[in-house]
């Protein structure tokens, strides 16, 4: 099982982001701009969100998560399942794993928070 430290939060950027959005400081086209893979990997390999897409308030928000490490070689920059990353982390890699909110019919996105995942 991995143990995760480190966590950052994004959490208020991504409330200013929206708040920005609202405001009209910034456009649509800026805030949902996730690319093809990344809406792919959300919808095959990502889970549902408890919520809504804060955009368009459909309800095919889902939740990703992606890992990073230069002992990871090829699976840095992959997303991964809860599963896989603590049975990549068991082998004695650490990884940074990013969870990132993905809205596949807008495409809005978000990091909601990077952690260091290590083997317990």
């Amino acid at each position: 099982m991995a143990v995760y430290r480190n966590e950052v939060s994004h959490e208020w950027e991504r409330r200013d982001l929206l708040r920005r959005w609202r405001a009209g400081a910034v456009t649509r086209a800026e805030i949902c701009d996730a690319d093809f893979l990344l809406v792919t990997a959300a919808t095959h390999h990502g889970r549902p969100a408890d919520r809504p897409c804060p955009v368009c308030g459909g309800d095919d928000l889902r939740v990703v998560r992606w890992i990073h490490g230069e002992q990871l070689g090829r699976m840095s920059g992959t997303a991964r399942s809860d599963e896989e990353i603590d049975r990549i982390v068991a082998t004695g890699k650490e990884a940074t794993v990013h969870t990132v909110e993905v809205c596949p019919r807008c495409r809005w996105n978000h990091l909601l928070t990077a952690v260091t995942a290590t083997a317990s």
